[in-house]
């Protein structure tokens, strides 16, 4: 197009070089498409992360002495003897110690019906305890529960770049 004679003779044959912009600009647009759907699907992994930490609940009945009382999830330790009543959300990661309850693991499993726990069965951290009232020892805190694994394996897979963006193909 704007050299016409640095082309040899054979390539034009009526004496003009043929211009081919159709491909080229269904590729740019191809292009940003894909960068437009990528950052859309950034945008609903940032909301499905922040809907996960919201599972968790920000406090935890420890028991100790025969006394309950409420204190910040953060000051939870691994070993301490808690308390989750119906409908509460497991604080943390751990094993039943005393009781029998049904818990809505959907959030993990995908199952829509609640899984019967009784004692000595594990539970998880941010499900939903949907009938008795039991005691746990805590196992997992913190970084180390399942929910909060989940949420640092997403966060990571969202922020790595991917190996075919930029310059390198």
């Amino acid at each position: 197009m704007l050299a016409p004679g640095a082309f040899p003779i054979s390539f034009t044959p009526d004496g003009k070089v043929g211009i081919y912009l159709r491909r080229q600009r269904l590729s740019v647009v191809l292009v940003l498409l894909g960068q437009v759907l990528e950052l859309r699907a950034r945008s609903k992994t940032g909301s499905a992360i922040r809907a996960l930490l919201k599972l968790a609940p920000k406090t935890a009945r420890v028991v100790q002495d025969s006394e309950e009382r409420d204190v910040p999830l953060e000051s939870v330790q691994a070993g301490a003897t808690l308390r989750v009543r119906p409908g509460e959300t497991i604080p943390v990661d751990g094993v039943l110690l005393d009781g029998k309850t049904s818990v809505d693991e959907s959030m993990i499993s995908g199952e829509p019906i609640p899984v019967e726990k009784n004692t000595g069965d594990k539970v998880t951290g941010g499900t939903l305890n949907t009938t008795g009232s039991f005691l746990m020892q805590a196992e997992h805190v913190g970084s180390e529960t399942v929910l909060a694994r989940i949420v640092k394996m997403v966060a990571d897979a969202q922020r790595k770049p991917r190996a075919d963006s930029g310059t390198g193909r």
